[in-house]
């Protein structure tokens, strides 16, 4: 019974949840998760930086953020699922794959989700009081045995471009088995002004993906450019590039 009331009040709180590390006292170590399928299992460290206890709650999608929590189906174990921080202590979460079928040619993505449900101020008891409990969501990759980081950094840095459909797009083909994460595209027009795309996105393996540039064709500029993509540590690394005809 204890269990089904804190699914409910998890699923309640889930409707007034900002999906934002910005204002979160629980927050992840790192941006990214690399689980290498050689390994049993990968940590994740979180850190509470409040003065005050936090209630977690953590687990993993498939991408879906809305998605109810009773229907995710993911081929890991997160452990420990719900926990109390304490102010300015750490935490360490344990990533255990289940072992379930996944491609053995390509890189997987999913989510790890982390929920901080802050407690009631006593102060205001007998006030009216609105919670914000902040979520913060990274990916995470799941590596087959046969690939390592080099490889993924020859696919991050081996995307083909193109000029787009549109006059101000370029878009980018990764035919690698890695995902890659084209964070921003930096080129110059004919006359040396600097362009820059409008956001990145995450190519997933074989995908095709267009990238709008600011106030600007792509045919307007030089046919060498450079782009950014972030690595496994989710630092940006430069990329020189070249418009193929």
């Amino acid at each position: 019974m204890k269990k089904k009331s804190f699914k409910f009040l998890i699923s309640c709180l889930l409707a007034f949840t900002v999906t934002s590390s910005a204002f979160a006292s629980v927050t992840i170590i790192g941006t990214r998760v690399i689980y290498p399928a050689t390994e049993k299992e990968v940590t994740v460290r979180l850190d509470n930086h409040g003065n005050q206890p936090a209630l977690v709650q953590a687990w993993i999608d498939n991408g879906n953020p809305d998605e109810a929590l009773d229907k995710i189906n993911v081929p890991f174990v997160l452990l420990p699922p719900v926990f109390r921080m304490e102010a300015n202590k750490g935490q360490t979460l344990r990533i255990v794959y289940t072992g379930s079928n996944l491609p053995k040619d390509k890189e997987s993505v999913f989510w790890l989700n982390v929920l901080d449900i802050p407690p009631r101020d006593k102060s205001l008891a007998n006030q009216n009081q609105l919670q914000m409990a902040i979520r913060s969501r990274i990916k995470i990759f799941f590596r087959p045995a046969r690939f390592d980081a080099m490889q993924a950094t020859e696919a991050a840095s081996g995307l083909i471009w193109h000029q787009g459909e549109k006059a101000n797009q370029l878009t980018a083909t990764n035919n690698s088995s890695f995902y890659v994460n084209v964070s921003q595209i930096n080129a110059e027009d004919n006359a040396g002004r600097k362009v820059v795309s409008e956001k990145g996105d995450m190519l997933a393996p074989g995908e095709t993906k267009s990238f709008s540039l600011k106030g600007l064709n792509a045919n307007q500029i030089k046919t060498n450019f450079h782009y950014q993509y972030l690595d496994d540590y989710g630092a940006a690394r430069n990329v020189d590039a070249k418009i193929s005809q």
